[in-house]
This record gives structure tokens, C-alpha cells and sequence, in this order.
């Protein structure tokens, strides 16, 4: 997975302003001074060079990031779209790191075997205005003849958007998002959230909370907030929107704080469920800082079985994605869209497993 931050064009984009001078104007001093690194640091990092580890890497693409940096104006103005409709523009939603490279690790598989290059980028939609720059980034894809195809993961895209980019001749897939107008693959959000709290409950536990992220229009959170509720409401269970804490950030802190506040809301809760495994690392480091025992008093399960859920303590129980085959799929039905030169809405559902661990009572 490492390979994904050496081998790859990786553009990480935000898009902070509508004012295109405030957004060419940040520079990789100024991203440098900020990331408290060297210029050249930097450089390697945008350039995709090696010879800086993966955090710095991180740190300064999540700096960048912050700032609005917009590499893609700097791509479009050294030529790097000469070649007509050579390119697959990829962009994540709000997402982790680590599922963002598995999904990312399925798609490139494929890609790379194809006569396509990779331009990658990422938006929060739960910022402030992130519809909006999300909408104005994709106007602005419309116009650009270099990109023959689209795969779209944890955003919600509507149809108006949808259909201007096929009637300009770019195709498109979603991973983890659903539309009737065109291609998706995705898991069973729903159903994986129901089995989730369904295991809790019969493990003994009866007042469950969930920790997500604002559903928004995004289906993947809310399809999971429905699965939690249906499944507390068909046993019998209460069912409160006192339950529910909503955190955007994959922030330690302010994930502790989330933590914090369900506890504090609601003093008999013994689960929770994390929107992802590093919302509920962040959270059992709460758990554990405030002498709560798990799994005795509370269990814990998170979603995504990233790999350091079986190396923490305790182990955790998560929900397993196959992240890296919904990115391969959903390159090959795009592949497959742009040589037949039409457009497919192929519908792909695949299956989530609870991985079950030591955060959890055994059933």
C-alpha cells in the first residue's frame, strides 16, 4: 500500500476559495513553513518523489490541503493535459487515508494495464460550502478534453451534474454512492450497520450509541444511521436520536470529544459503534482514559478492518469492506464504457463481514 504515495500521480485538492487568485497564490514556501519542513521536502512530496516517509508525506499533503493549493491549475499549465482524453480523474470524498489508498490500490491495478493515467484528488463535503466547490471543480472538469472518464467515491453526486458529464462524453462510476443514472459499486451500508448492531445486541448489549459523520446527502451515512435504528427498533430496543454523535473529523481529539459527549448524554450506554476504525482507536483511547473497561463495560466496533485493528489494545472488532475490489471494479466497467463508447449503468452491491476481535463480548 505504501507504493500508492511513490508510484501514482496524486493531486490532494480543496478547493477553499472561488477566487482563482487566492488559489494560485499558495506557494511551496508558504505550504512548507506551515508543515514545518524544508521547500525541498515539499517538493518531493508534490512531485511524488521518494525519500520521505509516510508521515511527513501526510502531513504536508494535509497541509497543502488546508491551504487550498490547487495543483491542478499548475497541471493544466505545464501541459500536462496535452494528450486528449488520456486521463481518469479520481476523486474521494470524506474519507480516511487508509480506505481512500485500498480503494485507490483496486482501481490503479487496472488502470495501469490501460493506455490511461491516474489524476487523483480529494474533497471534504462536510466542510462549510463543500457542495458547492465540489460542483464548481466538476464544471470545471467539463470543460477540460483531457479527461475521458470519472469514478467518484463518497460523494453524492445529483443528476443534473450526472448528466452533464455524460452528454459531454465523460463517463462515470461511483464507489460507495448510488444514482440511478449511472454505474455505482458499493456495499450494503444498511445492511452492514443492522448486522453490526444486531451482533452487540447478541452479545447482551442494550443501549448501543453510533458515532458518524453528518449524513448530508451522502447515502453511505445515512443508510448506516437507518441500519442502526432498524435494528435497535426490531428488538425491542429504544431507539433515540440521543444515540447519535456526529463527528466529521478523524481527528483524535475531537473524536474523544464526540466520545465524551454520547457518554455524557446517555450514562448507561454500554457499546458504540465508529463510522471507521480510526474513529473507535481514537474513542478506546477515551474509553481507557476514563477507566472504562472493555469489552466488560463497554464494547466497541469500528468499520473498515484497516490492519492496525488486530495490533491495538484491545483488538478490534470491525466491520471488513473489500475496498480495493469495489476500486476494481468500478475501472473495469468504467474501461469497458469508454471503449464500447456508451454508457452502462451497471449496479454492483457487494457484502461487508464483521470481523469479530476482542473489543466485543462473544455471542
Amino acid at each position: 500500500m505504501v507504493d500508492f504515495w511513490y508510484k501514482k500521480v496524486i493531486f490532494i485538492l480543496k478547493i477553499f476559495s472561488i477566487n482563482k487568485r487566492e488559489r494560485m497564490a499558495i506557494t511551496i514556501h508558504q505550504i512548507a513553513k506551515q508543515s514545518g519542513v524544508s521547500i525541498g521536502t515539499v517538493s518531493k512530496v508534490l512531485n511524488n518523489r521518494e525519500g520521505v516517509s509516510d508521515a511527513v508525506r501526510i502531513k504536508v499533503l494535509k497541509t497543502a490541503e488546508r491551504l487550498g493549493y490547487f495543483p491542478y491549475i499548475k497541471a493544466r499549465a505545464s501541459g500536462l493535459f496535452r494528450e486528449k482524453g488520456k486521463y481518469i480523474a479520481e476523486i474521494f470524498g470524506h474519507a480516511t487515508y487508509h480506505l481512500i489508498n485500498e480503494i485507490n490500490y483496486g482501481i490503479s491495478k487496472i488502470i495501469t494495464r490501460s493506455k490511461f493515467y491516474e489524476i487523483k484528488y480529494i474533497f471534504d463535503e462536510t466542510e462549510t460550502s463543500g457542495e458547492n466547490r465540489l460542483k464548481l471543480f466538476l464544471e470545471h472538469l467539463l470543460r477540460d478534453k483531457g479527461i475521458s472518464g470519472l469514478i467518484v467515491s463518497f460523494l453524492a453526486l445529483d443528476d443534473k451534474l450526472i448528466n452533464d458529464l455524460l452528454k459531454n462524453n465523460i463517463y462515470l462510476v461511483l464507489i460507495n454512492s448510488k444514482n440511478d443514472e449511472t454505474s455505482y459499486v458499493t456495499v450494503d451500508n444498511f445492511k452492514a450497520s443492522y448486522l453490526a448492531t444486531e451482533y452487540l445486541i447478541k452479545t447482551g448489549c442494550k443501549h448501543i450509541g453510533l458515532i458518524i459523520p453528518e449524513t448530508r446527502n451522502v447515502p453511505v451515512w445515512q443508510d448506516r444511521k437507518e441500519g442502526f435504528k432498524k435494528a435497535l427498533l426490531d428488538y425491542n430496543l429504544t431507539y433515540s436520536t440521543d444515540l447519535i454523535e456526529y463527528e466529521n473529523t478523524f481527528d483524535i481529539q475531537q473524536i474523544k470529544l464526540a466520545t465524551e459527549e454520547l457518554l455524557k448524554r446517555n450514562n448507561n450506554i454500554d457499546a458504540i459503534i465508529y463510522s471507521s476504525d480510526w474513529q473507535a482507536y481514537a474513542g478506546i483511547q477515551l474509553l481507557k482514559e476514563k477507566g472504562i473497561k472493555i469489552p466488560d463495560d463497554i464494547s466497541v466496533i469500528g468499520f473498515d478492518n484497516l490492519e492496525f485493528s488486530s495490533l491495538i489494545e484491545p483488538s478490534l472488532t470491525s466491520v471488513k469492506q473489500p475496498m480495493e475490489e469495489m476500486g476494481k471494479i468500478a475501472a473495469n466497467i468504467l474501461l469497458k464504457m469508454i471503449k464500447e463508447k456508451k454508457r452502462i449503468k451497471e449496479k454492483k452491491i457487494l457484502n461487508t463481514e464483521i470481523v469479530v476481535r476482542n473489543s466485543t463480548r462473544r455471542i
